[in-house]
């Protein structure tokens, strides 16, 4: 007989003023309490190595696997990052479209030797070196993102090199390598400008900002831009759809009212933030000039003043989710400085509250670069990592609200693997009033990083999900109507959605939940060591597609036996609920 071995315990937090933030404190939890890298400048993002739907945490060369529970473990992957570094960029996506993610990391520093390496994920937690293109370049790489620039669902990716920051002898244009269906890559040798013009490129970013099909092209320039520290940034049309063929735009002020401004450029986000249906462009400047913010009103970009453009204090990421589950988007600004970070709440009325610099300073000292946002606990709302120089922090978001919220997983079919460039819209009714919201597959969204691939909906009151749209970056279109609202979806391109998961409830406490051993082998037990409030628990184990292989009610025990002996190998998700409440905990079985 194969059983499960449950049991409930806390650990300890430091609860912040705002928005509900925890921040996690934990001497035993290696994502909080490992020694912090002295560097500056690194990139996270949040990743799911082991295809288990929690997601894991990259940072500085390490991968902090997420074991549930809110507890996590350095992982032993075979990646090597020297440990002399003063900057990491990173990427993630699935470019063998085998169906696990693999990574792209750049480095900057000196000696400038390997500064980028690519690793393939062969689907056990592993990863192989792939460097075979890459071994020639020894200049020192800003960053590094993954994109499908062709629509032809191979993925390529793009390094930017920031010209003169390691001084005068470092003179190297940006490059472009275009994916092949063998895994392998070509270097793009077109006279496109951001190939061939030396510039102080720093990150890019890659967006559909006209939502014509095609991914556009967005690099921000940093300080050592002219004399005076500013200069305009770097803004490309894919010209894809219009001609059939792979090619760029320099967009001027004629085609795009802001190209020529003088920037500070660190990183650039296009978000629908009022709902309207286009997407506005936020951009992060460092110390030259003030961030801006163009809100787009049918294709005429207003620049706008918020609480956050109001300095011009070293700011490096924009980082944008619904983190109160109300329907629009929220903000978090990362700044070198002691003064420039921030969190803004979108007031859903085109204005933002700023709502805890202290918050982010509470954990990096008043200095932060790198930021990811992503569901990390399974518990519907976002939580976010952010990193200082030689600082880091982990904080959950515990929020209190009733808003009710959506999750959504893509995988490519005739699209890439990870489903890089798809858009998708959630209509719903919140508040009276039918809102359509809108998300973008990204591996390049915030400063030397990206967001969990994972896309978050909050839907405020809304009860259903009205609509469901994905615009694949191969033009498959697929929608779905009448969706339950607080739900983990998977969407496969192409294909209609499976049996409905099992609708999850958020917890107006969180336990954290322990299964041990997990991964399951051949014999286990289940047991419950907490005293529930009800006589009567009812266990419902759910396949990796939603579907329910497993339930049973029981009489409150503190061991409770379940017989899982029937079911395959594969991730499961366990949901045990005692009328009240409803505890979710990740299953994995070899």
């Amino acid at each position: 007989m194969r059983t499960l071995l449950l049991f409930f315990c806390y650990f300890l937090t430091f609860t912040l003023f705002s928005q509900n933030f925890t921040l996690v404190k934990d001497s035993i939890n290696p994502i909080v309490s490992e020694p912090t890298i002295s560097g500056t400048y690194f990139g996270t993002a949040w990743t799911d190595i082991d295809n288990d739907n929690l997601l894991d945490l990259f940072y500085a060369g390490s991968i902090y696997r997420n074991l549930g529970s809110g507890n996590f473990e350095i992982a032993d992957t075979g990646i090597v990052i020297p440990a002399a570094t003063s900057l990491n960029s990173c990427s993630w996506a699935d470019y063998e479209n085998d169906g696990d993610l693999d990574l792209i990391y750049s480095r900057f520093s000196t000696p400038a030797t390997l500064q980028t390496r690519m690793y393939s994920n062969n689907g056990a937690g592993k990863f192989i070196e792939k460097n075979t293109i890459l071994n020639t370049i020894n200049s020192a790489t800003w960053s590094v993102q993954w994109c499908d620039y062709n629509n032809d669902s191979n993925l390529d990716f793009i390094l930017t090199f920031a010209d003169l920051f390691l001084g005068a002898n470092n003179h190297f244009p940006n490059r472009l390598y275009r994916g092949n269906s063998d895994g392998t890559f070509t270097e793009v040798v077109e006279d496109y400008e951001f190939l061939t013009k030396l510039a102080p490129y720093t990150v890019s970013n890659w967006v559909d900002y006209d939502a014509d099909g095609d991914t556009d092209l967005f690099i921000a320039s940093g300080p050592a831009a002219g004399p005076t520290g500013i200069a305009p940034d770097f803004i490309y049309k894919n010209l894809q759809v219009e001609t059939g063929n792979e090619g760029f735009q320099k967009l001027t002020s004629t085609e795009l009212s802001f190209a020529e401004e003088l920037q500070d450029g660190q990183c650039y986000n296009a978000i629908d933030y009022d709902n309207d249906g286009d997407l506005d462009i936020c951009l992060t400047n460092y110390s030259g000039t003030e961030n801006k913010f163009y809100v787009n009103n049918n294709g005429t970009y207003i620049k706008t003043n918020t609480p956050f453009t109001q300095n011009n204090t070293s700011n490096l990421s924009n980082a944008w989710g619904d983190f109160d589950n109300d329907g629009d988007l929220d903000l978090i600004i990362t700044a070198s400085s002691t003064t420039g970070s921030g969190y803004f709440i979108n007031n859903g009325n085109g204005t933002f509250t700023e709502s805890g610099s202290n918050l982010i300073n509470a954990a990096t000292s008043g200095s932060s670069t790198g930021v990811t946002i992503g569901d990390y606990d399974n518990d519907g709302d976002l939580d976010f990592f952010v990193v200082g120089l030689g600082i880091k922090g982990l904080f959950r978001n515990d929020l209190t609200s009733k808003n009710h919220f959506v999750n959504i997983k893509l995988t490519g079919t005739s699209s890439n693997k990870a489903g890089l460039g798809a858009r998708l819209e959630v209509k719903a009714r919140i508040n009276g009033k039918t809102i359509i919201q809108k998300r973008e597959i990204s591996a390049s969204n915030t400063f030397m990083g990206h967001n969990s691939l994972r896309v978050h909906f909050g839907l405020g009151n809304a009860n259903r999900i009205e609509k469901l749209t994905v615009y694949w970056p191969s033009a498959t279109i697929d929608t779905f109507t009448n969706l339950r609202i607080n739900q983990f979806y998977t969407i496969e391109e192409g294909k209609p959605l499976p049996n409905q998961p099992i609708k999850k409830k958020v917890n107006s406490i969180d336990p954290s939940i322990i299964l041990y051993p997990n991964p399951l082998n051949n014999t286990v037990q289940l047991a419950i060591s907490n005293i529930m409030t009800t006589k009567i628990i009812s266990i419902k184990i759910s396949n990796s597609i939603g579907q329910i292989v497993l339930e049973d009610t029981f009489k409150y025990n503190r061991e409770i036996i379940i017989d899982t002996s029937k079911l395959s190998s594969g991730n499961y998700i366990v949901h045990i609920e005692t009328g009240t409440k409803t505890f979710i905990k990740q299953l994995v079985i070899q």
